[in-house]
């Protein structure tokens, strides 16, 4: 998994005792199962809770992509409380425009941030990068496949994989039968 963050912003997150991590570290939140929810539509962020070390943490991240696929740009982070976690399915949209980094305050102040969520969070598993190698030609077939649905070519891969297990499962279920 990629990630791109502001190194000056993550300076100034470390040294704040309320936060006591940079994104640095934050990465490691991504390691691991984490919850996830949708804080804004524009621009689309996300927040993801889960542990760094010891210390539950929630970051606030942007998904960008490049020609080598998704990057999570992290956004902020804080302290989070096991409440923020258990309180995940009673969210509700607040309809106020407050910033990621607003949030970040209340939540250093001790103040409930599970309003500024929508529902519908749910728990993911974290990411692991694999390498395959393929021949020039079903690269180009990739890109073009990629190039045709607007999407990334890791975005094809993955669709394409998630395709051919679900046949596999389905004709192992079906022969079983």
């Amino acid at each position: 998994m990629w990630f791109s963050f502001d190194v000056r912003k993550s300076r100034r997150l470390r040294a704040n005792p309320k936060r006591g991590i940079g994104f640095e570290e934050a990465r490691e939140l991504f390691d691991q199962p984490y919850w996830v929810d949708q804080r804004s539509d524009v621009p689309e962020q996300y927040r993801a809770i889960g542990w760094v070390g010891d210390r539950l943490y929630s970051v606030i991240f942007e998904i960008r992509e490049d020609e080598e696929g998704e990057i999570l740009h992290l956004v902020t982070l804080w302290k989070s409380t096991k409440e923020e976690l258990d309180c995940m399915k009673k969210t509700r949209k607040t309809g106020k425009s407050v910033s990621a980094e607003q949030i970040a305050r209340l939540a250093d102040k001790g103040q409930s941030v599970a309003a500024f969520f929508k529902p519908g969070g749910r728990m993911v598993q974290p990411i692991q990068r694999v390498n395959v190698d393929l021949t020039a030609a079903m690269l180009a077939e990739l890109d073009q496949a990629a190039a045709d649905m607007n999407i990334s070519r890791q975005a094809v891969i993955k669709t394409l994989v998630r395709q051919a297990l679900d046949q596999h499962y389905l004709a192992m279920r079906a022969k079983s039968a």
